[in-house]
């Protein structure tokens, strides 16, 4: 499984160098939601990294993606970009320990 990234130009280039084979550069919602919908569907992406500012634009469409997803993969994860973490965003990814592994993490 691959892992594959959309975020900000700077966060890229620090994916891609860090291994992140398939990295997609934007800052536009819109288009973000173009490359997620040709990423969900590769059935050798496993992880996908999407920048919390783009997810906090696309979160209706996010939320719908989630709803409708029957697989476990791939697993859309949230990183803060160059701007810094945003602290309500934190929540979606206890969701996903939650949901990967069954169990909740607290503080």
């Amino acid at each position: 499984m691959k892992i594959a990234s959309i975020t900000d130009p700077d966060t890229s280039i620090g994916l891609k160098l860090a291994g992140v084979e398939e990295t997609h550069q934007t800052t536009d919602p819109d288009e973000a939601e173009e490359l997620l919908e040709e990423l969900l569907v590769k059935e050798d992406i496993g992880v996908i990294i999407l920048s919390e500012r783009l997810a906090q634009e696309m979160s209706q469409y996010l939320l719908e993606i989630e709803e409708n997803q029957e697989s476990v993969t791939p697993i859309i994860v949230e990183i803060p970009d160059k701007e810094g973490p945003i602290p309500e965003r934190a929540e979606k990814i206890q969701k996903i320990v939650r949901r990967a592994v069954g169990i909740e993490l607290k503080k």
